[in-house]
């Protein structure tokens, strides 16, 4: 077996395309994309863009603004 390499940029495509590709066919390829997916994150740097580490959650109700109405 010959091994293919990519670059990042090129990973990130082929990521999409594998979202693409489990959301058009649903459960009949979801796994598979799954397992394809994790194997090319796997050599990434940095996570997914899509996945938050840290979310940002709004502030304390009592730092909202209020606003009187006329």
């Amino acid at each position: 077996m010959k091994p293919i390499e990519f670059t990042e940029e090129e990973i990130k495509v082929t990521l999409q395309l594998i979202d693409i590709a489990i959301k058009a066919g649903g459960l009949n390829v979801a796994e598979a994309g799954s397992i394809i997916a994790k194997k090319f994150t796997s050599n990434l740097q940095e996570p997914p863009s899509e996945i938050e580490e840290s979310p940002v959650f709004a502030g304390e109700p009592s730092d909202l603004e209020v606003v009187e109405k006329d």
